[in-house]
């Protein structure tokens, strides 16, 4: 493990540094024959600063290099899963939603790594990930390709407004830690999945 990047003073930190890198490496290529296994890719993306800071002695502050291994992790399963927009999407429609979206992300993290303003985080939001999701989703009842231009459109801007602005305000400017949100109040953990699942059902 590179001790630049994480600094471990023993062998229990190196097998939790270790754990965490291997599941984010790994479970992602699980992704074009399994793509709602990117939801684990997710969940593992939004714990794994916090078991860090718990467990180890790994820099996760702001200024530390976590901050940059954690944009290479997620363009990496975020990368993989565009790769299965274009071996499995049959909505060509949602494919130039979804490739403009990762695109345009791409750029964020890009200005976000040379510039190191996290707001620009907030301007290019992350929406391509749930935009993902929420095709795959629909995907499970319906073929997508008999879903018109429109209805990929109207998805992507709610998705872009109503649900990646605020969570990218609330990690990237407000900085606060999802897990620690679930932990401190329970009740929102149980709304996220309730919400999950009513868009489960609503599509």
């Amino acid at each position: 493990m590179d001790g630049t990047v994480f600094a471990s003073t023993d062998a229990s930190d190196a097998t939790v540094v270790a754990i965490v890198v291997l599941s984010r490496l790994l479970v992602p290529l699980l992704i074009p024959r399994f793509p709602l296994a990117i939801i684990a890719a997710l969940v593992i993306d939004a714990a794994d600063q916090t078991v860090l800071a718990a467990l180890t002695d790994v820099d996760t502050s702001e200024t530390g290099l976590y901050q940059s291994y954690d944009k290479a992790m997620d363009i990496y399963y975020l990368s993989i899963a565009y790769l299965s927009t274009m071996r499995n999407w049959t909505s060509d429609a949602a494919f130039r939603i979804s490739q403009f979206l990762f695109f345009y992300r791409l750029i964020g993290v890009a200005l976000f790594e040379l510039i190191g303003e996290r707001w620009l985080l907030l301007v290019f939001p992350n929406t391509f990930e749930y935009f993902f999701i929420a095709y795959e989703v629909v995907r499970l009842r319906y073929e997508p390709a008999r879903r018109s231009a429109r209805f990929w459109l109207l998805l992507a801007a709610f998705i872009w407004i109503f649900i990646k602005l605020p969570q990218e305000y609330w990690i990237h400017v407000a900085q606060l830690d999802f897990t620690d949100a679930v932990r401190d109040h329970p009740w929102f953990g149980v709304a996220i999945v309730v919400a999950l699942i009513a868009l489960a059902v609503a599509c």
